[in-house]
Formats: C-alpha cells, structure tokens, sequence
C-alpha cells in the first residue's frame, strides 16, 4: 500500500542549466521549426533576446528534480519496476529561455490507489516549481506517475 505519510515531502532543489543545442534538439525532434526555438537571430531579435524553449521542454531535464523523489520509492510503498508516466502538465509565467539557470523543487502532492482490471494501482503525483536566478518563478508542473502492484 501507498505510504500516504510522504505526502508534502519536499526534496532539496536541484539546479538545470537551459542549454541552446538542447531545446533546438528537442524543438527538432519534435518536428517544430518555430524559429524561436531553432534560430539564434530570430530569437535574439525577438523580446526574449534568446532561443526560447518549447512549452514541453522541461521534460528534458525535470527528471533531476526527481532524483531525490526516485530514492524515496521504497519509501512510498512503490514498485519501481512498474512505474509509469501517466501524465503531465505545465503551468508558465514566462517562458523557459537559453543561457538561464533555474532551481527546480519538487515535493509529493498526493499517493493514493486506485482499483483496476489488473489490480491495484498506485498513483504517485509529483509537484515541481522552477525558479530562475532572481528567485522569480518561472513554471509550475504537476506529474501523475503510475505503479501497479505485483
């Protein structure tokens, strides 16, 4: 079962550099020619000053806010090897731009379970703030992760 305990658990902040390379990478991969995302004077000209990332980009590096959450499965009473994404969204105050540092904090919002055709599932939900070097926040997400129990 569930540990619900660990529910406002914060886990110490942990940093993520915005590299330009990665977010056109993922702007490409994803098929997305937005010049804001892959041209480096488009995006400079424009008020942002910077190649700006796409609204999914911090997928690419939220799991280092995971990193304390992941040693604390055990703790929660769920099965690692079953987890699953089940799904993810981003709240903006502004958006994410190359060359900035933001400090990302993560902290358990909710552990309950749910009754399934396979069984009992375990559902984990995960709430991380970034903020950028002015302390001033810069997105808000909120991650539902899935274990089903063996």
């Amino acid at each position: 079962m569930a540990n619900r305990a660990m529910i406002g658990k914060t886990f110490p902040p942990v940093t993520a550099t915005i590299e330009a390379d990665s977010i056109k990478t993922f702007a490409r991969a994803l098929g997305d020619r937005n010049p804001l995302y892959v041209d480096d004077a488009a995006a400079k000209a424009s008020a942002f000053g910077a190649i700006v990332a796409p609204p999914t980009y911090p997928i690419a590096f939220m799991a280092q806010s995971m990193a304390g959450a992941a040693g604390s499965f055990e703790e929660l009473g769920l099965n690692f090897m079953t987890l699953v994404h089940g799904e993810q969204e981003f709240e903006y105050q502004r958006p994410v731009t190359a060359g900035e540092e933001l400090t990302l904090t993560a902290r358990i919002a909710d552990v309950s379970e749910r009754q399934a055709r396979s069984g009992t599932l375990d559902i984990l939900v995960l709430e991380t703030t970034a903020t950028d070097a002015a302390g001033k926040p810069v997105f808000a997400s909120r991650q539902t992760l899935v274990s089903r129990r063996m």
